[in-house]
């Protein structure tokens, strides 16, 4: 049974675009997505920029191409089940709070803020506490409203992710930089315990586990794989199993 792939071709994620040399047959969402939705055959699967395949999920045709349940991939979803495997200290609070807080009481001169979403409307980073109010002014527009994690400042060491199915890896890399390398044994068996215990929890079969290997392993964040970059991952063991998930969920429709 062969499948379509739903692949979003975008300047910032070239990652559809490789893929599109490994497939044998895949269509390309076209610009006036938002009146045309592409027409695919059936098993399909998709792979674009996050914001295309959250619209995509709300399209009966073609909504079984996602696998991802972005809700559950919230921080404030997600922490709930893995935190003891964050390695660090982390709060989630209102944006707007950020400066009704004395962090340098909780922490020390210097935070890290992440969006609670993986959509996120500011790039996670280190911020000064003395700093905060000129944080919160710059993001105001985009996050007045939202959740952030505010995290002690911990040295990560190499970040790895770790495609997960079932509680397994399929496939994993190094990232965000080149060169890329495969993940050590002990990261893998940290990712499927991880993924293991998320998948009793009742999340998606799916998922990415990305974990930092510093003087101890921690969980960076959890993610799907719908959009999410492969870097130096083998990129046929990735179509393999996305593909293979495909049929399974088409078959049990």
């Amino acid at each position: 049974m062969s499948v379509t792939w739903i692949l979003d071709f975008d300047y910032d994620f070239t990652a559809p675009q490789e893929v599109s040399r490994h497939v044998e047959k895949f269509v390309v969402v076209p610009q006036d997505f938002l009146v045309r939705w592409p027409e695919v055959d059936h098993p399909c699967v998709a792979y674009g920029t996050m914001r295309k395949l959250m619209m995509m999920t709300r399209q009966p045709e073609i909504c079984e191409a996602v696998f991802d349940d972005y809700l559950s991939l919230r921080c404030s979803y997600y922490y709930r089940y893995i935190y003891e495997f964050l390695g660090r200290k982390a709060f989630i609070i209102p944006f707007q709070a950020l400066t009704c807080v004395s962090w340098s009481e909780v922490f020390s001169e210097r935070v890290f803020i992440r969006p609670d979403q993986n959509t996120k409307p500011f790039d996670a980073q280190t911020v000064n506490v003395g700093e905060m109010d000129a944080f919160v002014e710059r993001y105001r527009h985009r996050s007045l409203y939202d959740l952030v994690v505010v995290s002690e400042v911990v040295e990560l060491g190499d970040e790895y992710r770790c495609f997960c199915r079932n509680g397994r890896v399929f496939c994993h890399s190094s990232y965000p930089e080149p060169p890329y390398h495969p993940a050590p044994p002990r990261v893998l068996e940290f990712a499927e315990k991880v993924a293991t215990l998320l998948l009793d929890k009742g999340f998606s079969s799916m998922l990415t586990i990305d974990v930092a290997c510093g003087d101890r392993l921690r969980v960076v964040e959890i993610g799907g794989v719908n959009s999410w970059g492969i870097y130096g991952a083998n990129i046929e063991d990735f179509i393999r199993n996305m593909e293979e998930e495909a049929i399974i969920r088409y078959q049990e429709m």
